[in-house]
């Protein structure tokens, strides 16, 4: 089958309008005429998951995110880079072809997103308090207790948090990426994310925090990173994507968090 078959079922098995105007959901290296082995899905197109894909014999990949590390995926501004020649030279080497999922899936319902963070960090679906709601009430416990479970559950190196270790919390509000909920709102404790500025952005949520708890407002925001808190929706996007494509392999070949931190 052809690159072009795999999206025009994706298409077809959507729920929603495809909308052809966006830059996001697109082809970004080769195009629908390519024959395809085999799929793999992933947060980010890196040069590991180009090998890894390819040693599995997959070489259609849908990532959730980018591919030459702008959004617009504008191949201008790197095209003098030789990380860029590298990875070209790679994709071309292997007949690699790159379609981007990344508005359609966030207007899915459910999102895969949200699906897949939530399972990785081990938040019972039992405790959502609506379907798609992403806020869950959990047994108490403290904001450390908590932070310990989402860092066990996720495997992840280095998320961050903010708070008082101490503070007895119960409610979340998930967020995936860079849609990080309020911290702020009244029947919120803790915020989990996978990414926000620490300043300047629409409200200062390090800084509202840190201040909550030096009057005893018990607030607290884990932040994933944007790989953790993302990358779990492509392991639900392989699985769906399996339901409707059983010509070729679709596998989940995952990017991995980036950061790390010292010993």
């Amino acid at each position: 089958m052809t690159a072009g078959d795999v999206i025009a079922r994706i298409r077809e098995n959507l729920g929603t309008t495809w909308r052809d105007a966006g830059y996001r959901d697109t082809f970004k290296f080769g195009g629908p005429t390519t024959q395809v082995r085999g799929i793999a899905t992933t947060a980010f197109v890196t040069l590991d998951v180009i090998e890894r894909a390819a040693a599995a014999g997959l070489n259609m990949i849908i990532p959730h995110e980018v591919t030459y590390w702008n959004d617009r995926d504008d191949q201008s501004i790197v095209e003098g880079d030789p990380v860029y020649r590298r990875k070209i030279d790679l994709m071309r080497e292997h007949d690699i072809v790159v379609f981007r999922i990344h508005d359609h899936m966030h207007v899915q319902r459910p999102d895969f997103t949200y699906v897949g963070s939530a399972r990785a960090i081990g938040l019972d679906p039992s405790t959502e308090t609506a379907p798609g709601s992403h806020r869950f009430v959990v047994p108490e416990t403290t904001l450390g207790e908590l932070a310990a479970h989402v860092q066990r559950h996720s495997g992840a190196r280095a998320i961050r948090v903010v708070g008082d270790p101490a503070a007895r919390v119960s409610r979340i509000h998930l967020g995936v990426g860079y849609a990080t909920p309020p911290v702020r709102a009244d029947d919120v404790d803790v915020v989990i994310s996978g990414e926000q500025q620490e300043g300047d952005g629409a409200f200062d949520s390090p800084a509202y925090v840190i201040d909550a708890a030096a009057v005893g407002v018990p607030k607290g925001w884990i932040v994933l990173g944007h790989v953790v808190s993302e990358e779990p929706g492509m392991l639900e996007m392989a699985e769906w994507i399996r339901g409707f494509v059983t010509e070729v392999p679709v596998e989940f070949v995952p990017a991995h968090e980036p950061f790390w931190v010292p010993e």
